[in-house]
C-alpha cells in the first residue's frame, strides 16, 4: 500500500512538472537598451514606441501562419479589453507578411487588431526575434522589462500579475 500511495505521488509531481514545463517562462529583459520600434501599422499610419510614453505597451510578434500565435492573439484582445481606460497599449507586429494576408486573416477571424507591419523583418532582427509568438513587456518609460518566447494566456495568471506590476509603476499624472 505504502508502495502505490509513492508511485501516485510521483505521478502526480511528474504530471504537475510537465503540466507546469508546456508554458514558456517570462524572462527578466535586463540591462539591455529597448530596440527601435517605429514603422508603419496596417492601416497606413505611423507608430513609434516612443510615443507610448507613459503606458505599459505589450509588444508581440505574430504571424497568420503561426498556430500558436492565432491562439494566443485571443487572450491579448481579452487583455486589452479587461485594461481599456488604464495607461495600457496592446501593439502587435506582424512578421514579414504584406497587408493584404494580413487583412484576410483578420476578416476571417473576426478580429479587430492594432497590427504593425514589419514586411522586411527589420524591427524583427532589431529585437531578436527569433520564433513566434514572442512577446515583450515595455513599462512607461520605454523600457523592456520581460520577454517570452512562446504561447502565454496573457489576460490571467503570472503574465497579468506581470502587466498589473508595471501598472502600478505608471507615475500619476
Amino acid at each position: 500500500m505504502a508502495r502505490a500511495r509513492r508511485w501516485l505521488a510521483a505521478l502526480v509531481l511528474a504530471a504537475a512538472t510537465t503540466g507546469a514545463a508546456a508554458e514558456p517562462a517570462i524572462k527578466a529583459w535586463g540591462d539591455k537598451p529597448t530596440p527601435p520600434l517605429a514603422t508603419t501599422a496596417l492601416d497606413g499610419n505611423a507608430v513609434d514606441l516612443k510615443d507610448l510614453r507613459g503606458r505599459v505597451v505589450l509588444v508581440n510578434f505574430w504571424a497568420t501562419w503561426c498556430e500558436p500565435c492565432k491562439d494566443e492573439l485571443p487572450a491579448l484582445l481579452k487583455l486589452r479589453d479587461q485594461l481599456a481606460g488604464r495607461p495600457f497599449e496592446l501593439v502587435t507586429v506582424n512578421y514579414g507578411e504584406f497587408p493584404d494576408r494580413i487583412n484576410q486573416y483578420l476578416a476571417r477571424a473576426g478580429m479587430k487588431l492594432p497590427v504593425l507591419l514589419d514586411t522586411q523583418n527589420e524591427v524583427s532582427k532589431q529585437w531578436k526575434v527569433g520564433g513566434l509568438p514572442m512577446t515583450f513587456l515595455v513599462d512607461a518609460h520605454g523600457r523592456v522589462r520581460y520577454f517570452v518566447f512562446g504561447e502565454r494566456a496573457w489576460n490571467e495568471g503570472e503574465p497579468r500579475e506581470l502587466v498589473e506590476k508595471l501598472l502600478s509603476e505608471v507615475p500619476r499624472a
